[in-house]
């Protein structure tokens, strides 16, 4: 079948489904990723007078953009946006002025579902809460996705991922026993994991409005909706009446376990034993004589010496190449798996190359790059997988207004002329917005006055 019928036949499972994306950062962008990914039309909306794609004046030699060069619309450029944002279609709409408020609502009517991870007051402020889209298009699904949910004592709190890895008591238990807690890296996993549940939720409401016809508000807190990762950590905390402690790279119940250097530059090897028969293999494998005494024949034995064990054993494999050695031990039956980076070594990761999932995007300004891709496959889409690159700011402000909502270009063109819709940032807008950054500057001449 040739790739053009392929294209015909496939039928992605939201294909005809359409989303309001109001969104930064990564929770709700990458939810927004991975609908469009399932084949929904996401209309992610953003506004010139305030943006969440990096500085607008970035020094050259800046990181997050390709070759540390922001070029002339950094904007368009930053790493971190363009990852979590293919497949998208891009507009402008200042939505604190009347026109474009109202310009959302048509975008509401003509659409089936609005998601947001903005503070939880943020659409009603503008007027275009649940229940005001409600009225006008009753049978929405409206998911609002703040850090703590829409109800109880922090709701209005502000969150980002690592606020809520605290909260949730992931920092906790992350990190090496013997270091304190301030040594902790910062982690937005919880985004992730919040963009994936959004999908969830969102979906089975769509499910629900087929069958009944009926739309309905989604209260997700990106908190609770972590939290559940960790069942098992509070579970053991109501039976053994403490928390638990960090572990590092060690299990209590396995010996030897952990990450171990080999030849080469900041190169790793994981290594975990964890049964005697997979010791017994291990002892075979390894060109180790101090760890064939008979003190290390049992797992209560080898845990009380484990910090010896490790310098053993870290002293065979720093002489290993960290490849040859993975498949040696795997194939002797012994779980163990090469530490990559998130560069190099995974763009070269054969695994990673025959499923695909790495491919060349051609943006418009930040150039021709591979990117990560989607990370669900459906039959139903042929194999084929889809990767437009992010849309770059405003790209699409006269497909949607024009052909979407009909508007005629004498209207697309007031939009633009009264800064409501547009391409270019306006000064300040990297900076909590541009209408603060005016206000700052009329402070100041005052005080100057």
């Amino acid at each position: 079948m040739n790739q053009q019928n392929r294209t015909q036949d496939s039928v992605p499972p939201l294909k005809g489904v359409r989303a309001l994306e109001l969104a930064e950062i990564w929770a709700g962008p990458y939810c927004g990723c991975l609908l469009a990914d399932m084949g929904a039309e996401v209309i992610k909306i953003e506004s010139i007078q305030r943006i969440s794609r990096g500085p607008v004046s970035p020094p050259k030699g800046s990181s997050g953009y390709p070759e540390y060069d922001p070029g002339l619309r950094p904007w368009n450029r930053q790493a971190n946006f363009n990852s979590t944002n293919r497949n998208k279609m891009g507009i402008t709409l200042d939505l604190k002025t009347p026109e474009g408020a109202n310009t959302f609502r048509d975008l509401a009517k003509a659409s089936d579902i609005i998601f947001c991870n903005y503070a939880r007051n943020v659409m009603d402020g503008f007027g275009l809460g649940y229940e005001a889209i409600k009225n006008i298009k009753p049978d929405i699904i409206y998911m609002l996705m703040p850090g703590y949910g829409n109800t109880g004592p922090y709701k209005d709190y502000r969150s980002m991922g690592m606020a809520i890895d605290a909260i949730s008591s992931h920092s906790f238990l992350r990190g090496y026993p013997d270091l304190e807690q301030s040594s902790n890296s910062l982690v937005h996993h919880p985004d992730a994991v919040a963009a994936v549940n959004g999908v969830l939720a969102i979906t089975t409401a769509l499910i629900h409005r087929e069958q009944t016809g009926q739309g309905q508000f989604i209260d997700m807190s990106q908190a609770e909706s972590f939290m559940t990762h960790l069942g098992e950590i509070y579970i053991e905390s109501q039976m053994r009446g403490t928390p638990r402690k960090r572990r590092g790279n060690r299990n209590p119940g396995y010996a030897p376990q952990g990450v171990y250097r080999c030849s080469g530059t900041d190169n790793w090897i994981a290594i975990s034993i964890v049964n005697e028969d997979q010791w017994k293999s291990f002892v075979n494998v390894a060109d180790i004589d101090e760890i064939r005494d008979i003190k290390y024949s049992t797992v209560k034995g080898r845990l009380e010496s484990h910090d010896v064990l490790d310098f053993h054993i870290e002293n065979w494999t720093s002489n290993n190449d960290r490849y040859e050695l993975m498949g040696k031990l795997q194939d002797n039956g012994i779980p163990a798996g090469v530490v990559i980076d998130c560069g190099a070594d995974t763009y070269a990761d054969p695994h990673l190359n025959d499923r695909e999932f790495f491919q060349i995007v051609d943006h418009p300004d930040a150039g021709i790059f591979p990117m990560s891709g989607p990370v669900i496959r459906f039959a139903s889409q042929k194999d084929i997988i889809r990767h437009e690159p992010s849309p770059t700011l405003g790209q699409h402000n006269e497909y949607v207004l024009g052909d979407i909502l009909g508007y005629d270009q004498s209207h697309i063109d007031d939009l633009k002329q009264e800064e409501i819709i547009g391409i270019t940032p306006l000064l300040g807008a990297d900076l909590g917005g541009s209408r603060r950054a005016a206000e700052e500057l009329k402070r100041q001449k005052s005080n100057e006055n």
